[in-house]
């Protein structure tokens, strides 16, 4: 791959992260309930189900059963009086699959020469307020976002977003028996329209970012030699060569953002972790990149580096210790008219899980990912 990291190589041994025990399906609608917050329980397998909740526009689950949620919950899900805390205080981290409006360098680092001291969560765009409406088989949630763009001089600019989620087949069922080797499958789709209502310029694009439980592999399709950014501090080591794509391990306690350019990948990007007794569990998430487009997100100290279609980010634990598995839309701005203004904007990102056997939870992201989980080379040695 075509490394452009940032800062020394990391040396250290990736540590094991300690995971809490995730909620279950019926914490989680306690929960929910108990603070009275809107929403859904959709269908999305055989015996899968996820939970869209108005509170922030999140996505919970997939839950096999009624067992513990596949996706990264905060520790306060498993008592009440906690997490009406964290309800109370408006927090964003609460765990789940979002959809934000990137890029963050624009709408939420005031100072990007100091760029921790001053990042800021625009509240009207987490938790935000969301209007959940339709049927329990296909929840929609409406969002509007006012929001100050602070590489832009301080413009603002306005945004509706409207979130719609539906159950989504198996992608593989035209092609193999589904459930013959013992795998249970969750998939459903985002569908995102995006608009933006000032009339000022601005970089737009949906951002989707899923917190999964550390501990796991994510792999991402693409070409040899793809390009391969540093964000934060450097990935080093973490980051690994891999046949079809790269390897990146997720530790929950490392902090690191990478981000892969546009030209360079597919749209899949696949996040594979053990879960004991032989057994695996797979997230992929699907979606449209459109090479030669702005995206827009920049890391703070390398002003004019654009086209990161695709972003992991992993938390050093100061967090919760999760990852994140990132995925941005069409740029706004690809689609602006002429009297300066965006016409809406339309994508539509598919994610699927599986869980079951190792061998073949494997075999799966071989043929959906590309990337071979099995091949996976040793930890390369970049230079800086």
């Amino acid at each position: 791959m075509t490394a452009e990291l940032t800062g020394a190589e990391s040396s250290a041994v990736p540590r094991a992260p300690e995971h809490p025990r995730v909620p279950d399906l019926v914490t989680v609608e306690a929960r929910l309930t108990e603070r009275g917050i809107p929403f859904r329980r959709l269908s999305v397998g055989a015996d899968a189900s996820i939970v869209v909740s108005s509170y922030g526009a999140r996505v919970y689950g997939p839950f096999f059963g009624a067992g513990a949620s596949e996706s990264w919950l905060p520790e306060a899900f498993a008592d009440a009086d906690a997490f009406a805390a964290l309800h109370d205080g408006g927090a964003w981290n609460v765990g789940g699959d979002r959809v934000w409006i990137g890029p963050e360098i624009e709408y939420m680092i005031p100072d990007r020469d100091r760029y921790w001291e001053t990042y800021t969560m625009p509240r009207s765009l987490d938790p935000g307020e969301h209007v959940l409406f339709g049927d329990d088989g296909e929840p929609t949630m409406h969002r509007h976002a006012r929001l100050a763009a602070h590489a832009s001089g301080g413009a603002h600019a306005s945004f509706d977003m409207t979130i719609r989620v539906r159950a989504t087949p198996h992608p593989l069922r035209q092609l193999t028996d589904a459930s013959a080797a013992g795998v249970e499958f969750a998939g459903y789709a985002t569908e995102i329209t995006l608009s933006q209502l000032a009339a000022a310029p601005l970089p737009a694009e949906s951002w989707m970012l899923l917190q999964v439980i550390a501990g796991g592999t994510a792999l991402v399709a693409g070409a040899p030699g793809m390009r391969v950014t540093d964000y934060y501090e450097p990935v080093g080591a973490l980051l690994r060569d891999a046949p079809g794509g790269s390897a990146v391990q997720a530790t929950g306690a490392d902090r690191f953002k990478i981000g892969f350019a546009a030209a360079h990948v597919s749209g899949r990007l696949g996040y594979l972790r053990d879960v004991g007794d032989g057994r695996a569990v797979l997230f992929i998430r699907s979606g449209p990149v459109h090479p030669g487009l702005d995206y827009a997100e920049e890391p703070d100290a390398r002003r004019g580096h654009r086209g990161d279609a695709l972003h992991i980010y992993n938390d050093d634990g100061g967090l919760g210790g999760f990852a994140e598995m990132e995925a941005r839309g069409t740029p706004v701005a690809a689609v602006r008219t002429a009297d300066g203004t965006g016409r809406p904007v339309c994508d539509r990102f598919s994610s699927w899980w599986f869980r079951g056997p190792r061998a073949a939870v494997h075999d799966i992201a071989r043929q959906l990912v590309h990337v071979d989980p099995d091949a996976v080379r040793p930890p390369a040695v970049v230079a800086s």
